[in-house]
């Protein structure tokens, strides 16, 4: 049942007449770093995000997005180590603010499934793998600069919420390319 939900989810919107009334789609590509970090400590680790999204009017449009979180390790190898493994698809709306003729503020909001896979090894006798999946609201803010008419650089920052079972919180801050189509 999982692993249909994705697909036909990607599948709707794609079938949906959002597209067909969006002025101007785009393609966004982004690296930089992921923080996983709780009221004690904070991890970090490299972020990549690849999201699409269009703009409806003037001022408001969508994004549909991917977050991989990276891959954080504690422990003492041989003994007890832990892994975590969190990423992310979500679904947002977009509010725009042109703050010149090549720059523009935006924010979003939206929703986002986080699924993340807690490893635990203790020496040669236990091993196991916990993996979860969570509904959280996410927000993001960031700036674009346009480059040429159908690039821009961009950098911004998005806020995940709690992982599943997990007390952590993931966010990160990004900076990439957008190619509008």
């Amino acid at each position: 049942m999982k692993k249909i939900i994705l697909p036909a989810l990607l599948g709707a919107v794609l079938c949906s007449p959002w597209p067909a009334l969006a002025e101007s789609a785009y393609l966004k590509l982004g690296i930089g770093q992921s923080r996983y970090s709780d009221s004690i400590d904070t991890m970090r680790e490299r972020a990549l995000t690849v999201a699409y999204g269009a703009a409806l009017d003037a001022t408001w449009g969508y994004e549909l997005g991917y977050v991989h979180f990276g891959d954080i390790d504690v422990g003492v190898p041989g003994l007890v180590t832990a892994g975590l493994r969190s990423q992310a698809f979500y679904g947002a709306g977009v509010a725009n603010m042109s703050l010149n003729s090549a720059t523009r503020a935006y924010t979003k909001v939206g929703l986002a499934i986080v699924n993340t896979k807690l490893s635990v090894a203790a020496g040669q006798q236990y091993t196991g793998d916990r993996p979860g999946n969570a509904t959280n609201l996410m927000a993001g803010v960031g700036v674009d600069y346009q480059l040429s008419p159908q690039i821009a650089a961009n950098i911004e920052y998005q806020y995940f919420g709690a992982v599943d079972r997990v007390p952590l919180n993931l966010s990160s801050w990004t900076v990439g390319l957008r190619y509008g189509f």
